[in-house]
C-alpha cells in the first residue's frame, strides 16, 4: 500500500513537473519564434535593399561604360605632324643632319 502511495505521488510529481516544462517551453519557443519571425523580416528586407543596389549599379556601369568608351578611344594620329624631340645625350647612329630621324624607346628590365 505504501509503495502504490509512493508510486502514484512520484507519478503525479513527475507528470506536474513535465506539464510546467512544457508550459515554460512553449512560452519560451513562442518568442524564440517570433524574435526569428523579426529577423527574418531583417534579413529580408536587407536582401531587397541589396537587389536594389545591384540593380542600381548595373544601370549605372552600363551607362558609364557607353560613355567611357568613347572617352578611352585614343586620339586620331596625323600623318604630316611633324614632331620635334630633343635627342640630348642619347646615343644616335648616322649623320646628324639626317633629314629624318628614328627614336626607339626601350626599357631594359
Amino acid at each position: 500500500m505504501i509503495k502504490s502511495r509512493i508510486t502514484q505521488l512520484f507519478i503525479a510529481g513527475t507528470a506536474g513537473l513535465l506539464i510546467s516544462c512544457s508550459i515554460e517551453n512553449n512560452e519560451n519557443s513562442d518568442q524564440t519564434i517570433n524574435e526569428l519571425k523579426d529577423g527574418q523580416q531583417v534579413i529580408l528586407k536587407k536582401i531587397a535593399s541589396l537587389e536594389k543596389s545591384v540593380a542600381n549599379l548595373a544601370v549605372a556601369s552600363k551607362n558609364k561604360s557607353a560613355s567611357d568608351n568613347k572617352k578611352q578611344q585614343p586620339p586620331k594620329a596625323d600623318p604630316n605632324k611633324v614632331y620635334n624631340i630633343e635627342i640630348g645625350d642619347s646615343f644616335t647612329m648616322g649623320p646628324k643632319d639626317a633629314k629624318v630621324t628614328i627614336i626607339k624607346w626601350t626599357d631594359f628590365q
